[in-house]
C-alpha cells in the first residue's frame, strides 16, 4: 500500500525491464503494428543522486522498453532536462490529500479528515502512521492544493501534474490486505468512515437538512455517499482548471475500477475532467489472476467519455514469469491505451 518504498527501486534500477528486450514498443505491444495512440508510461523518483551517464543510460533504457511518459515524485531541472532530451514527458507526481508535513499538522490540524468515531486523521491516522488525509470539502485545503499545482504549472521543463492519493482514506481496503491489518471489512467500520469534520457536516446539513452522524445507517445513506464524491470531485476538477490554466496536463492514479473506487475510498473517478486515468489494476491486491486485469479495465474505458485515455496500472512485484505479457495483453484487450509500470528492480523477457 505505501508506494515509496517502490520509487527508489525503480527510479535507480533497471526499471524491471531488460532494455535489450523492448517489450513495449512506441506505439506498440509486444510487437503488435504501431498505433499511435499507445503511451507507457511509469512511476519512479528523480535519481538526483546518479551521476550524469547513470542518469542518461537509464532514460535512455526506458526509451528503449517502450517508456514515453515518466511520473516523477521527485525531480531537479537537471533531470527534467535529461530525460526531455531523451524524448520522454515528464510529469510531477504529487501526493494529494495525504499530507502529513509536519507545518500542516502543527497549524492546521482542523483540516484533516474526522472519522464517524470522531478521530481525526492529523493525530490517529488509519492503518499506518503516514496516512493524514487532508478533507477535500475544506475550502482552504482546495486553496493549498491549487497553489502546489499552480507553482509546479510554472515549471517549463514538466510536462504535466499526476495526482496522487486524491481520495479519502480506504473504508475498505483491498481484500488481500485484511490479514495484514488483522481485519474483516465486510462492511464500513466507524473508525475508517470518513469524513465527518464540522465543514462536511455542517455542508451536508445545508444540502439535506440532516447530520450524517445523526444518520440511523450512515453507510447505507445514498445522498451522504454522493456528497463524499462530489467534494473530491468538485476538487479533483478545480485543479485541472488550474493545471489547464497553466497550459499543463493533469491525471491521476486512481482505484481498479469506477465501482471499487467509489466503495473503497469514495472516488467517482468516472466525472473528473482529466486528460488521462491511471487506474491501479493491481490484481494480486484483489486476489485476482492477471485476466481480471481485462474485465477492470473493460469497466472503467466503458463509463469514461469516449475522449478520456485509460492507462493501466501495472504492479510489477505480483508479476512472474509470463505475467507480466500476459497483464500487458489483458490490459490492451481490455480498451487500455497503454500501461504505466510501478515497483520492483526485476528483469523480463521478452515474448518470442
Amino acid at each position: 500500500m505505501n508506494r515509496r518504498s517502490f520509487i527508489g527501486k525503480v527510479g535507480r534500477g533497471a526499471l524491471g525491464i531488460s532494455a535489450a528486450s523492448c517489450l513495449l514498443g512506441e506505439g506498440a505491444v509486444f510487437g503488435a503494428a504501431k498505433k499511435p495512440r499507445v503511451k507507457n508510461w511509469t512511476w519512479t523518483d528523480g535519481g538526483e543522486k546518479l551521476k550524469p551517464a547513470e542518469q542518461k543510460r537509464r532514460f535512455k533504457q526506458f526509451r528503449k522498453a517502450g517508456i514515453s511518459a515518466v511520473l516523477f515524485s521527485s525531480f531537479n531541472a537537471g533531470v527534467l532536462a535529461c530525460a526531455k532530451d531523451h524524448g520522454l514527458e515528464t510529469h510531477a507526481w504529487t501526493w494529494a490529500l495525504c499530507r502529513g508535513d509536519k507545518e500542516l499538522l502543527e497549524k492546521h490540524p482542523d483540516w484533516y479528515d474526522v472519522n464517524r468515531l470522531g478521530e481525526s486523521a492529523a493525530d490517529k491516522p488509519a492503518y499506518v502512521n503516514y496516512y493524514h488525509f487532508l478533507c477535500p470539502s475544506h475550502p482552504e485545503v482546495g486553496d493549498y492544493l491549487a497553489k502546489i499545482v499552480s507553482g509546479l504549472g510554472d515549471n517549463a521543463k514538466l510536462d504535466g501534474i499526476h495526482l496522487d492519493y486524491i481520495r479519502y482514506p480506504d473504508v475498505i481496503l483491498p481484500v488481500a490486505l485484511w490479514k495484514k491489518y488483522n481485519l474483516v471489512q465486510n462492511e464500513e467500520l466507524p473508525q475508517f468512515d470518513y469524513c465527518y469534520c464540522e465543514v462536511c457536516r455542517n455542508a451536508f446539513k445545508q444540502q439535506t437538512g440532516e447530520d450524517p452522524l445523526k444518520l440511523p445507517d450512515p453507510p447505507s445513506n445514498a445522498a451522504w455517499r454522493r456528497y463524499r464524491y462530489d467534494s473530491v470531485t468538485k476538487l479533483v476538477n478545480r485543479l485541472v482548471q488550474v493545471a489547464h490554466g497553466k497550459k499543463k496536463q493533469i491525471t491521476a492514479a486512481v482505484f481498479p475500477t469506477p465501482t471499487l473506487a467509489k466503495k473503497m475510498v469514495r472516488q467517482d473517478w468516472v466525472h473528473w475532467n482529466l486528460d488521462a486515468v491511471l487506474p491501479m489494476v493491481y490484481h494480486s491486491f484483489y486476489n485476482e489472476k492477471p485476466e481480471w486485469i481485462e474485465r477492470a479495465v473493460r469497466e472503467g474505458v466503458t463509463a469514461l467519455p469516449q475522449d478520456r485515455p485509460l492507462y493501466a496500472g501495472l504492479y510489477l512485484p505480483d508479476l512472474h514469469g509470463d505475467d507480466f505479457d500476459r497483464a500487458v495483453t489483458f490490459a490492451m484487450a481490455g480498451g487500455a491505451q497503454g500501461v504505466s509500470l510501478f515497483g520492483g528492480v526485476r528483469t523480463i523477457k521478452a515474448r518470442r
